[in-house]
């Protein structure tokens, strides 16, 4: 054979190992890549069973706080109710106790309504005889009081509803043939107190000459005294450059000095003839 000819036929002989290295190489590659799949595949499914796992477990964990929480939410509205129950009731008891207390104070209210009514009855009587008698002698008797005036014992007295100086008031009761009240006793004191409270009134007493004096000329040295703790002090503070010469009843039936041109209520007096005119 000549050399040409053998020269020509050599490479298919060394192509034989290089076809083989291929098909071995890429039987491996391909075996490589296939493990590399199976592998990936047991990845992922392992992770799938996990996370399958997890998910049953969570469905489970959800599964008994959805059971857990609806328990909660049942006994929570059932104590509710109760609660509620127990509010309900408490408040009608106190809506019953409220007016358990309004019908009290309206019987109170009434009772002493009734004794106010039955105290002033014998008043009333006689105020009615005295307005017949009135009538009968044509005026020319009187044996009660004014109309407006309230009867208290052997006297008379009149209430204003505004205020004057002590001067003024006094002026006035004058003009009613009467004079600034007069206290002589606890008792008539308590009667003024029950009609001036709650206002600051003025009495018959003053002090505008030095000493104090009652406008009837009744003692005051040996005569009933009311007067408030450290009064009368004279008190010169005020703006209105007075001393205070002249009393009154404050609201807590205690008496004060005040300065004269103070604007106060005041009280008016007079004596009941019984057996004729009103002195």
């Amino acid at each position: 054979m000549c050399p040409v000819c053998a020269c020509a036929r050599s490479p298919p002989a060394q192509l034989l190992p290089q076809r083989l290295c291929s098909t071995v190489r890429f039987s491996l590659l391909a075996l490589g890549f296939n493990i590399l799949l199976l592998v990936v595949i047991c990845v992922v499914g392992s992770q799938s069973a996990r996370l399958q796992a997890e998910l049953r477990t969570l469905e489970e964990a959800f599964s008994n706080f959805s059971s857990s929480t609806l328990m909660e939410i049942y006994a929570l509205g059932t104590h509710g109710g109760s609660v509620g129950d127990k509010i309900t009731s408490l408040g009608a008891k106190l809506e019953k106790q409220k007016q358990d207390l309004k019908a009290g104070q309206r019987a109170s209210w009434d009772h002493d309504s009734l004794l106010l009514h039955v105290k002033h009855f014998p008043m009333d009587l006689r105020f009615l005889t005295c307005q017949m008698e009135l009538l009968h002698s044509n005026g020319s008797q009187r044996t009660c009081c004014p109309v407006n005036w309230v009867e208290h014992q052997a006297s008379c007295y009149w209430f204003s509803h505004s205020g004057k100086a002590w001067a003024e008031a006094e002026k006035y009761c004058q003009l009613e043939s009467a004079h600034l009240v007069v206290i002589n006793s606890w008792e008539e004191q308590k009667f003024i107190a029950q009609h001036t409270n709650p206002f600051h009134t003025w009495i018959g007493l003053t002090d505008s000459d030095g000493s104090w004096k009652w406008v009837d000329g009744t003692d005051y040295s040996h005569n009933y005294k009311n007067w408030a703790v450290s009064q009368p002090d004279d008190w010169h503070g005020h703006e209105l450059g007075e001393s205070e010469d002249c009393a009154e009843i404050r609201p807590d039936g205690r008496w004060n000095d005040d300065f004269c041109l103070q604007v106060h209520r005041w009280a008016c007096e007079k004596k009941r003839n019984i057996t004729g005119e009103v002195a």
